[in-house]
């Protein structure tokens, strides 16, 4: 019983601190990828995540690998994530 509780305790406590990473990291990650002086167009909300990656002009960008051309229109449409998880 002691065990599973310290191991349950373990657990909520890395699970928070990842939380709590991420949290800190989104808003960091965002003005970064600002240009001084201006704003994201459209703009991406610190606590929102649905607006990131491939779906915004600009961390699609960032993302998009190498060898491809983000300015492609016909491209943007077939990228997302789940794919290239599966490829790397």
């Amino acid at each position: 019983m002691f065990v599973e509780l310290t191991l349950s305790q373990i657990q909520k406590g890395s699970s928070t601190a990842r939380s709590d990473d991420t949290k800190s990291l989104k808003g960091a990650i965002l003005d970064w990828i600002t240009p001084r002086g201006q704003s994201l167009n459209p703009p991406l909300a610190r606590n929102v995540k649905t607006d990131c990656g491939f779906h915004h002009v600009r961390t699609g960008a960032l993302l998009c690998p190498a060898g491809l051309d983000w300015s492609n229109a016909e491209l943007v449409p077939t990228l997302s994530v789940d794919h290239y998880t599966d490829v790397l």
